[in-house]
């Protein structure tokens, strides 16, 4: 069998799903922080890690408890740049 020239591509994957796995595992971190720091009063919670920071979604009935989840995920390592889109209402 003969050996296939390198391209360059799985190593490129083997990247982008280690990214992908790290992302992953900061998402469930900071979905975890976010609720035991609100007491679960963010409902329909989504938490997603983009180029430009870390993303929230969903609602809540206070702008205390907004502001609770921002800070929940402030404290986190790596999360220096916050964009939350939680409603309130």
């Amino acid at each position: 069998m003969k050996d296939r020239p390198s391209s360059g591509l799985p190593r490129a994957l083997g990247e982008l799903s280690e990214a992908s796995a790290e992302a992953k595992a900061l998402a469930t971190s900071i979905q975890q922080a976010v609720e035991q720091e609100t007491g679960h009063a963010i409902r329909d919670l989504a938490v997603e890690i983009q180029p430009e920071g870390v993303l929230l979604k969903g609602q809540c009935r206070t702008y205390y408890s907004k502001q609770l989840a921002q800070h929940a995920v402030m404290a986190l390592p790596g999360t220096e740049q916050v964009i939350n889109s939680i409603e309130v209402g």
